[in-house]
């Protein structure tokens, strides 16, 4: 544990595990985070371990991410925050090469859109740069797991669905409170998709209501675009894609959306569940084939 540095002149209010410190000379630190050199009146100091000294820009992302975290805003919502955070944390031509070297060590990212891949690889670019603490940090990484998950439903199920909907008259189903943003989004595919909470909720419904099935021109679309795929059973199956949502949505996408603190082994866990040797992202592919 490193010391106060000098004479504190003012202590401002902590945010989070952030708080700022102002001292009356300036004094050089190494930022425990990206490793830059610094020299500062003005630190920054995280979990008020004087050890882990921020600079400016870290402290500036850590903040955005905490606002967001500590919002009151809907998860779906709060993790495509956090989603476009991840991304505008590398530079363009960083995120490129991370994409290459995924697509090159795991050969089964061939199947994947370019944007779940760019997710993916970012994330496990983010994780790799990552220490066990602070934990906070692998919130971000996290959420890029849950984004290339919801960006290959968008490719395989949801727009496919949408196809099937053009000419289609879906306004009552528009109107239905289980299901009505997937099927605005069939109804105009010109519209932003519907987020993973979204999606597992019109799931549930197609899965589990029979009555719901016979009334609704979106689910009878959705079940006859189903009986095309060879592996369709898992993502008929409340065991398969719909528990493998629920998991995904409840132990790891709102918790990393919200003040939840992720660690190393959170981060871990999720990625196993999405893309381990059994990974869910493995068995959509498949299952949409």
């Amino acid at each position: 544990m490193e010391s106060v540095p000098s004479k504190l002149t003012k202590t401002y209010t902590r945010r989070g595990p952030l708080q700022q410190f102002r001292f009356a000379e300036s004094t050089a630190f190494s930022c425990f985070r990206c490793g830059s050199s610094k020299k500062s009146k003005l630190i920054t100091v995280y979990g008020g371990d004087w050890s882990n000294r921020l600079c400016n820009g870290c402290y500036g992302r850590l903040l955005s991410l905490f606002e967001i975290k500590s919002s009151a805003i809907e998860d779906d919502y709060a993790a495509e925050l956090l989603g476009e955070a991840l991304l505008s944390a590398m530079e363009v031509d960083d995120q490129h090469k991370a994409e290459q070297l995924y697509r090159t060590s795991e050969t089964r990212a061939e199947r994947l859109t370019p944007e779940s891949a760019r997710f993916l690889a970012t994330a496990e670019y983010i994780a790799s740069g990552l220490k066990t603490e602070p934990q906070l940090e692998w919130s971000p990484a996290v959420i890029g797991l849950c984004k290339a998950f919801e960006a290959e439903v968008v490719h395989r199920v949801l727009r496919p669905l949408a196809g099937r909907g053009i000419g289609v008259d879906l306004k009552i189903d528009t109107e239905d409170k289980d299901f009505g943003r997937v099927a605005a989004y069939c109804a105009d595919p010109s519209r932003k998709p519907p987020e993973l909470g979204v999606f597992a909720h019109f799931l549930q419904t197609a899965v589990n209501s029979q009555d719901r099935r016979r009334s609704s021109v979106l689910l009878g679309l959705f079940h006859n675009l189903a009986a095309e795929w060879t592996g369709s059973h898992w993502l008929l199956d409340k065991h398969g894609l719909h528990s493998a949502l629920v998991l995904l949505i409840g132990a790891f996408r709102n918790k990393a959306a919200h003040l939840d603190e992720l660690g190393q082994s959170d981060y871990a866990s999720c990625r196993e569940l999405v893309i381990g040797d059994d990974g869910v992202l493995w068995k959509l592919v498949l299952s949409t084939d």
